[in-house]
């Protein structure tokens, strides 16, 4: 049986060479059409904005601030352009400032402009201040006003802001205000102002000696209580409008966190835990993450972490971020989270942060735990075991961590020592160059076993100098570097072997004297060093005897060898 077999006929298509398309072409007319059509758009739009008021003020006021703000106009031009715009907005300066294409011209007219003109815009302005520092661009004309204008002004300003602080602290606009005023305001103008995130009836007290809050619960301990909560609803609000990068705000909560009931502050170490980057711009920002990391538990201490990440060598090498590193290594008793988390981004970073003023400290606090020389009062302070009180038996305080401190450093250093040991190799003449840098290298060579740091430093004491380059015994730097590493490390020996017949043209220096005489003063020196040093310098005795007056070092090294 056949089967019939249905034929579909194709759909003719009709092909394009390159570059046609199938588009129909507008017709001449619309295209004119279309034409008339956008410069009817662009002539409304124009009349729109010339039925706005203060429309022809406003246009030229903008033509007047393109001349003046341009670095090389003549100083004569500018004065005679500024007053003309002074006189153009004078009693229409918020109605500019508010707008968000005009307030440039207040903000410049501000810097510009003569002392009786910010006098008077800070006047006019005076009513109108809470509001427009909440404007996203009026907020910008307040800064400047606080920046630019007199003693009298500020103190203006200041009145203005007195009962509106926290309404201007917590508004996410307007702190930017308060934390500008932080650079150009007086200390005792601050001062009232913070007092009144301390309670309302605290708005107008001018007492000297009621600076910060421990001064406040000191002199009202009764209102403690009062007090704390009412900072605290301030600072979670804060929190809640990502206001925690600012300085003040920082301030404000490690004073909290200083003063609060336990319960209290691991409250608000929950609440404050996401933003540690962002604390860490201040030092009391990092001081309020240090106690984050010492107080928290293990998932506070992970969340604190992982904001860090790829973070962690800007945090080591900043001006207060190294303290949350050093704490972080101190304390967490997770040590692949440590390794994986913090060390991992180190390693190949060591010789960057050994020459860091900050950076050093970490390493330096892993190498030589709490050493006065290395670290300041306030860091060890903040570097002091952590407690809290117990479960049991509240009264009693137990520290927050399991492991052992010194345990868990030599298990960091266990992996983290040839790491310090092949950067202190490759890069010994600079570091011991360098302030930051020498007492690295020191630390290092302490817990070294490796010759081969002994022969590096020994190639660079040895190295040819050049006229830009002073050699490592005269070096501000490399000559207590060398110093230290004769006295303190097992390198005496071998040092003194390779130098014997250079110490006497080293003592005619002051420093190399210095030099040569830690090879006598050392604690691991062959116990020949004496004769050693005595017979190089025979010859030379006479003339360093005619330094001794000029010299300290030179003076001290022949006390020594008589």
């Amino acid at each position: 049986m056949a089967v019939q077999a249905k034929t579909v006929k194709a759909k003719s298509t009709k092909s394009y060479s390159k570059g046609e398309y199938n588009t129909k072409k507008r017709s001449a007319s619309n295209m004119e059409d279309g034409k008339k059509s956008f410069v009817d758009q662009k002539l409304a739009k124009k009349q729109r904005k010339m039925q706005r008021p203060h429309y022809e003020m406003v246009t030229r006021a903008k033509q007047i601030w393109n001349i003046i703000r341009e670095r090389d106009v003549d100083k004569n031009k500018r004065a005679i352009l500024v007053d003309e715009l002074y006189m153009l907005v004078k009693g229409k300066i918020y109605d500019v400032a508010a707008k968000h294409d005009a307030s440039r011209v207040i903000q410049s007219l501000m810097q510009h402009g003569k002392p009786e003109h910010r006098s008077q815009i800070v006047l006019e302005m005076k009513d109108h201040l809470i509001d427009l520092a909440k404007m996203q661009y009026g907020c910008f004309l307040v800064q400047k006003m606080i920046r630019y204008g007199s003693r009298a002004d500020r103190a203006a300003i200041v009145k203005c802001l007195t009962g509106h602080v926290v309404q201007v602290g917590t508004h996410n606009i307007a702190a930017n205000v308060l934390e500008y005023a932080q650079e150009y305001l007086q200390p005792s103008q601050l001062t009232s102002l913070k007092l009144e995130f301390y309670g309302r009836e605290f708005a107008h007290f001018r007492a000297e000696s009621k600076r910060n809050l421990a001064d406040i619960i000191a002199a009202h301990p009764e209102k403690k209580a009062d007090v704390l909560k009412h900072l605290s609803s301030i600072l979670n609000r804060m929190v809640d409008k990502q206001l925690l990068g600012l300085a003040f705000v920082q301030s404000l909560l490690w004073e909290y966190m200083s003063n609060a009931e336990h319960d209290d502050v691991m409250q608000m170490v929950a609440n404050v835990r996401d933003a540690s980057l962002a604390l860490l711009a201040t030092r009391n920002g990092a001081r309020v993450v240090n106690k984050c990391v010492s107080l928290g538990a293990a998932k506070d201490r992970k969340r604190i972490i992982k904001t860090l990440k790829d973070k962690v060598l800007e945090a080591c090498n900043h001006p207060s971020g190294y303290l949350v590193i050093m704490r972080i290594l101190d304390v967490v008793d997770d040590s692949v989270l440590v390794q994986k988390s913090i060390l991992a981004e180190l390693n190949n970073e060591l010789f960057s942060i050994a020459m860091h003023p900050s950076g050093r400290k970490v390493l330096l606090q892993l190498l030589s735990p709490l050493n006065k020389k290395y670290l300041s009062a306030d860091d060890l302070v903040l570097l002091e075991p952590p407690t809290l009180p117990s479960v049991e038996d509240p009264t009693i305080t137990i520290v927050n961590y399991k492991k052992d401190p010194d345990a868990r450093r030599e298990e960091i250093l266990k992996g983290l020592l040839p790491k310090l040991e092949e950067m202190s190799i490759a890069n010994t003449a600079a570091l011991m160059r360098s302030k930051e840098g020498r007492d690295v290298i020191v630390e290092v060579a302490k817990r070294s076993e490796s010759t081969e740091l002994t022969n590096s430093v020994t190639a660079a004491v040895l190295a040819q100098f050049s006229m830009e380059t002073e050699p490592l015994y005269t070096d501000a730097n490399g000559h207590f570097a060398l110093r230290r590493l004769i006295k303190e490390t097992s390198m005496a020996g071998p040092l003194l072997t390779a130098v014997e017949k250079q110490l006497p043209h080293w003592a005619t220096s002051n420093r190399g004297s210095f030099v040569v005489l830690a090879f006598l003063e050392a604690e691991h020196a062959p116990k020949n060093a004496l004769k050693v040093v005595q017979n190089t310098l025979k010859s030379t005795m006479g003339d360093l005897k005619k330094l001794v007056d000029t010299q300290q070092g030179t003076k001290l090294l022949l006390e020594k060898l008589q």
